[in-house]
């Protein structure tokens, strides 16, 4: 008996212990986030695990355009976990300022984790509306001269190398087995690595920044979206995890977050089973520490 009381202070000390961090690490995240000097507008990404399907459309109906938001995105995830994490939908809300964000998050947060059994919400200052502007014009001209349509089932020869920085295999299963002719969104956290560290001789002999190696990769494969139509619709620079566990795989030091839509999943295919991008793959190991990937359709 003596044990078993033991035993139940030491899991409600544990327990009393988790809260206190998650309740520390919420405020720390809340100063951080009043404290962002950026200039730019502030976009918190929701990433929602839905218990309460009625209920959760209700919400999403009550806090369209709410204290100055905008919703931007709201995407379908593909039933395909990264490191465990169960996602149903994410959700992006543009906001003015950060006081906005946190403010909304205050009115309509309560309810939202009512509703869901689980809710992590990343708060990222987000890039200006004209570089994405840009990008789409750029991706048209690209399109008009060197423009490329990707036809038939691609092959599913490709392999991640390293599922740290790639999709893993049961995400490609996953994404293959999806409606190929419906655009794709793919949500990217990426983590740089501080110096590049090339594996293949010869390549990166000068040494760089992982962001460099990153922005090498990038041009390659940036290429083959734009002549594809696909481009980046969002992005911006993580600030902190404003909801959510603080030990889940988004509650990391993200230097960048890229959202990337594709006209149709079968263009994403075709890109990374292609000789051209197989170029660029070297930098991309070289560069990244690790990456969160999603995949999935607009809801």
């Amino acid at each position: 008996m003596q044990q078993h009381k033991l035993g139940h202070v030491v899991e409600s000390t544990d327990n009393s212990m988790n809260r206190d961090n998650t309740e520390l690490n919420t405020e720390y995240s809340r100063k951080k986030l009043e404290n962002n000097s950026g200039k730019n507008k502030i976009a918190l990404i929701f990433h929602l695990k839905i218990g309460d399907l009625e209920r959760y459309t209700d919400w999403l109906d009550k806090s369209k355009s709410m204290l100055g938001s905008r919703r931007l995105f709201r995407v379908k995830v593909d039933p395909a976990p990264r490191e465990g994490m169960v996602i149903y939908e994410i959700v992006i809300d543009e906001f003015p300022k950060s006081q906005s964000a946190l403010e909304f998050m205050s009115v309509f947060g309560p309810e939202l984790k009512e509703i869901c059994s689980n809710v992590v919400v990343l708060a990222i200052e987000a890039e200006p509306a004209a570089t994405f502007r840009i990008v789409k014009a750029i991706s048209w001209v690209v399109q008009l001269f060197k423009g490329i349509k990707d036809c038939g089932i691609p092959s599913a020869d490709w392999k991640a190398p390293n599922t740290a920085v790639w999709p893993d295999g049961y995400q490609m299963d996953v994404a293959r087995s999806q409606n190929l002719d419906e655009p794709l969104f793919v949500y990217n956290l990426n983590k740089n690595k501080e110096f590049a560290e090339y594996q293949t001789s010869g390549i990166g002999s000068k040494q760089v920044s992982g962001q460099e190696a990153y922005d090498r990769y990038a041009k390659i494969a940036g290429f083959e979206l734009l002549r594809r139509g696909a481009f980046p619709v969002y992005g911006g620079k993580p600030i902190c995890l404003l909801e959510g566990d603080p030990d889940c795989m988004l509650a990391d030091r993200w230097d960048k977050f890229i959202f990337v839509r594709y006209p149709q999943r079968r263009n994403l295919l075709a890109i990374i089973e292609g000789n051209e991008f197989k170029k660029g793959q070297d930098h991309r190991d070289a560069g990244l520490e690790r990456v969160a990937i999603f995949m999935g359709k607009e809801a």
